[in-house]
């Protein structure tokens, strides 16, 4: 095989950048389109000059289909991985890659059992500036991280909500502001400083007229130690997008399109054991020039995708990674209902209960 013949299920939004990427991947080749939606499906066929399937299934039933990319509303995310699966095609699902950590791990396992790849769209870790924060944290720089502050609080309207019957609804998106708009920096949290062991989360709709969170805060405890504060929403009509990294050695601040790094001359603890009542330890500040890279976003996703099954190894990002920012986004809803700090792993059968009691309001 030199290259890897690709099917898209949901048209809509997300799915037409699939096709895009798709198209400019040398390792990759559009074969086949799905779609519920006649026009749609219609005039996406047209335009790229392939078959479109208004059952998906028909189309997982091709012989020349390698790889789908699933693109649909969050619900259908799970069912129609299996499904693809059961036909042994490997697959691209969007973010998030199920509604609940128990779906995640049905994917997971699904994936194993039929030697397939199971691959997770996070492309902000492709972002300069991430790229950037990753080296700078695994070289050591900033030393041993200690605490972590994200705000991901941006914005969207009622009729964002009214446009799409799936959004805003527990039984179909799953969730709201965490688990939709703001699940990449959850992504990028949990990479950068690594797991929760313990969090405390809350959860409300301040806003907007819908079932699910529109604003969600929690205080979590990592696997290595660290402190975490994270807050979200989707309130934010003056938006705020914002990460600060503390190490030992240092200080990150990540804000819009630009990052500092504080760097300290001696390490905090030195600091600390200097016997100085007032002691002022000495940093610099530097802005860090993030360089551009080629490719990235979708393409760069579907071209090591495509690669991943060229080659026979774990894609970049994997289901277990998928299941990480996920498995954080439930944790924090379950918290807020509970009442209680939870610790990780979380309770499959305690969220999937509490998820439908949600479904069923």
């Amino acid at each position: 095989m030199e290259k890897v013949n690709f099917g898209v299920i949901g048209l809509k939004g997300i799915g037409r950048t699939h096709i895009d990427a798709i198209k400019e991947v040398e390792e990759a080749d559009l074969v086949a389109v799905a779609d519920i939606d006649e026009d749609v499906g219609r005039d996406v066929s047209s335009q790229h000059k392939v078959e479109w399937y208004a059952d998906y299934v028909e189309m997982l039933e091709r012989q020349d289909v390698d790889a789908v990319t699933i693109c649909t509303p969050h619900f259908l995310h799970s069912p129609m991985a299996i499904k693809a699966m059961e036909y042994g095609k490997h697959v691209l699902a969007e973010k998030p890659m199920a509604v609940s950590v128990v779906e995640a791990d049905q994917m997971i396992d699904r994936a194993e059992r039929e030697g397939v790849k199971l691959g997770v769209v996070y492309q902000y870790r492709l972002n300069p500036i991430q790229l950037e924060i990753k080296s700078i944290i695994e070289g050591g720089k900033i030393g041993r991280i200690l605490r972590v502050c994200m705000e991901a609080c941006v914005f969207r309207t009622q009729a964002y909500y009214n446009r799409d019957a799936w959004r805003g609804k527990w039984a179909t998106e799953g969730g709201g502001a965490m688990i939709n708009q703001t699940i990449h920096y959850f992504d990028l949290l949990q990479w950068f400083v690594g797991k929760p062991r313990r969090l405390h989360g809350w959860v409300d709709t301040m806003l907007h007229e819908i079932e699910v969170e529109d604003i969600a805060s929690s205080a979590i405890l990592f696997e290595n130690g660290a402190h975490g504060i994270a807050q979200v929403s989707t309130v934010d009509a003056v938006p705020t997008v914002r990460l600060e990294i503390a190490g030992e050695r240092g200080k990150l601040v990540s804000e819009g399109s630009g990052l500092r790094l504080g760097l300290l001359e001696k390490s905090a603890k030195e600091y600390v054991l200097e016997d100085v009542v007032w002691g002022k330890p000495s940093f610099q500040w530097l802005d860090v020039d993030a360089k551009e890279k080629e490719g990235g976003g979708h393409a760069e996703i579907i071209r090591d995708f495509a690669r991943s099954i060229l080659e026979d190894r774990n894609p970049m990002i994997t289901g277990e990674d998928g299941r990480a920012s996920l498995e954080i986004v439930n944790a924090i809803i379950l918290s807020s209902f509970e009442g209680r700090p939870v610790e990780f792993p979380i309770s499959r059968d305690s969220y999937g209960k509490l998820l439908d009691r949600l479904k069923q309001r």
